[in-house]
């Protein structure tokens, strides 16, 4: 009898030290879950978490086509089969960028392994002069990345003479390399609404922009480590179609941080520095 209630006790021990190291493994788990979200929503804002963020693409047109005899092209598109023996000719009246929905991609595939929040697809035209609302745009022809680069709420990049430039000074932050595309993920406060959060991925070409997409998506905790709540900016260099190889190569949380950079970079170019600015329509 003493020996069954041995093993009994012994057994009920085991399964109360199960559940224990159960309860806490899960409490655990719950801790960084709660503390990873409150990082996520540190660097995207607190809108990320309650589905009111946007996540904004260019609304794009295509100017009408016409043959060499001057007929009007109805299906300017094409889409060619996996077997290379099917054309399909298509008409879209508002095609979207591939690196923007890859953009978007990025950012999908992550934000629901944080938080349960989801994003609100929107152009750029339906969102139209609309200021009170937090958003993540791609690509610098967007209206909404211009809302971001010009709003009074960043001082720290801007684009000037199609360069990424220090916001204050206009002068530039450092030089291109042959074979690289750049970025840049703009994150500010607007003046009008400081509770809202902006944030942009600019590049001078397509890769460039998703790869600041890429890495804002798959790199936020380093970004929280670099700037907790703040207002930041970030230069990438980004290898052509290799939106993983995106690396910073600037980072910036103050006016006084870019014009460090801009003046070490110009000391050393002794680049004058021209005091009209210009929104190059050529990024992407």
């Amino acid at each position: 009898m003493d020996s069954w209630s041995a093993e009994v006790k012994d057994i009920l021990l085991k399964i109360v030290g199960g559940i224990i190291t159960f309860g806490i493994i899960e409490f655990g788990r719950f801790i960084n879950l709660k503390i990873a979200n409150g990082n996520f929503k540190a660097v995207f804002g607190e809108e990320i978490s309650t589905s009111n963020c946007y996540a904004t693409y260019s609304d794009i047109i295509l100017p009408a086509l016409h043959t060499t005899e001057g007929n009007l092209i109805t299906h300017p598109y094409q889409k060619v089969s996996i077997d290379q023996t099917r054309v399909t000719r298509l008409s879209i009246e508002h095609p979207i960028s591939s690196c923007e929905m890859r953009s978007i991609k990025y950012l999908s595939e992550h934000l629901g392994q944080v938080t349960k929040g989801s994003l609100i697809l929107s152009s750029d035209t339906e969102l139209g002069g609309r200021l009170d609302i937090s958003f993540i745009s791609f690509g610098g022809a967007s209206n909404k990345s211009i809302d971001v680069l010009r709003n009074d709420g960043n001082n720290l990049v801007s684009l000037h003479n199609g360069e990424f430039s220090s916001k204050a000074s206009s002068q530039r932050l450092f030089a291109r390399s042959d074979g690289f595309d750049y970025g840049l993920i703009l994150k500010i406060h607007p003046a009008q609404f400081p509770r809202r959060t902006w944030i942009a991925c600019i590049g001078y070409g397509e890769w460039g922009t998703s790869g600041a997409s890429w890495y804002l998506a798959r790199k936020w905790k380093e970004i929280h480590s670099f700037a907790r709540s703040n207002a930041f900016a970030i230069i990438l260099r980004v290898r052509l179609n290799q939106d993983e190889s995106a690396e910073p190569i600037i980072r910036i949380r103050s006016q006084n941080d870019a014009e460090e950079f801009a003046s070490r970079f110009n000391e050393i170019h002794a680049i004058p520095v021209n005091t009209v600015t210009d929104q190059d329509s050529t990024f992407s």
